[in-house]
């Protein structure tokens, strides 16, 4: 088979799936009904895996109908820029991109950049998800994610964008009352504000100088959003981990103050996450290029 039917099989594909109806899929590729279904039985031969799962009345995509689906629209998305970069003879990012965020960093950096990075690329759409769970990138469709964490093997790929320092702190009545932690394990015989998004969240890493100390803790409190556990610091209710941009104005305002003064907390690193270098869709690449344009001008807001 030439590449050019290949291309033809995925995009009815495609389609199809985007529709969720053979009948609305061939109407909007000026094809007949019976030829979409050739389309799709030709890909599944050709394949040899069930694709689509149908009956009279439904059609439900198959794990491998899913995952041929992703490859195929980046596939298909490549080559409509590729056409339209040679056409127009300028590049032309256009589609569809789905993001996912983290809450905080998101409303508080983010949330700026969004119309300015459309009005840039008026011909991008996005769709923007804020949450701090960690999400699967190919089983939920998303084209990106900013992740904030100390990244584990995975087959995914990563662009640092910035970095955030990482403080341990309380307000300063909790303090006056409980008294000031000079050492990691005098940390067990204080209140906690663990935020519970955090890989091995209970156990806090520390260094001074060229010594690292690990504590294991239990929590008074686990939350997965770092706002609330900072308004929970700022109520006297512990002591907690947070990132300078959650928490750095109010140490400088001194409503919250540094805990374990001789030791601190190795810094994190803000990424973009993506799928793949290969066949990486323009649009996508215009995104990163653009927070890693913007978000130079990250700084921290403590020292």
């Amino acid at each position: 088979m030439n590449r050019s039917n290949k291309l033809l099989e995925m995009t009815v594909f495609v389609t199809v799936v985007d529709c969720n109806s053979f009948v609305e899929a061939a109407n909007k590729l000026n094809m007949s009904k019976q030829a979409v279904s050739r389309c799709i039985q030709s890909l599944e031969d050709r394949l040899q895996v069930r694709l689509l799962q149908r009956t009279t009345r439904k059609m439900v995509i198959t794990y491998e109908g899913q995952t041929f689906y992703l490859q195929a629209k980046a596939i298909i998305n490549a080559t409509i820029e590729a056409e339209n970069a040679i056409s127009m003879n300028k590049v032309s990012p256009q589609g569809m991109l789905r993001i996912n965020v983290p809450v905080s960093f998101g409303i508080l950096y983010l949330a700026p950049l969004w119309q300015k990075f459309i009005d840039k690329y008026p011909n991008i759409e996005l769709d923007i998800t804020l949450s701090d769970r960690v999400v699967d990138l190919l089983e939920e469709g998303y084209d990106l994610a900013v992740r904030i964490s100390r990244l584990e093997n995975s087959s995914l790929i990563s662009r640092k964008l910035a970095t955030t320092q990482i403080i341990a702190a309380a307000s300063p009545d909790y303090v006056a009352k409980y008294g000031m932690p000079n050492h990691p394990d005098e940390l067990l015989n204080h209140k906690i504000i663990m935020y519970s998004q955090w890989a091995k969240k209970e156990q806090w890493h520390f260094y001074k100088d060229n010594t690292y100390d690990s504590v294991n803790l239990k929590a008074n409190i686990y939350c997965n959003n770092g706002d609330t556990c900072r308004q929970i610091m700022l109520q006297n209710g512990g002591i907690s981990l947070q990132p300078d941009f959650i928490i750095g104005q109010d140490i400088k305002m001194k409503r919250l103050v540094r805990v374990l003064l001789d030791y601190n907390v190795e810094d994190l690193n803000i990424y973009a996450i993506y799928p793949s270098r290969k066949l990486l869709p323009l649009r996508t690449r215009c995104l990163i290029d653009f927070l890693i344009g913007e978000l130079k001008y990250y700084r921290r807001l403590v020292c």
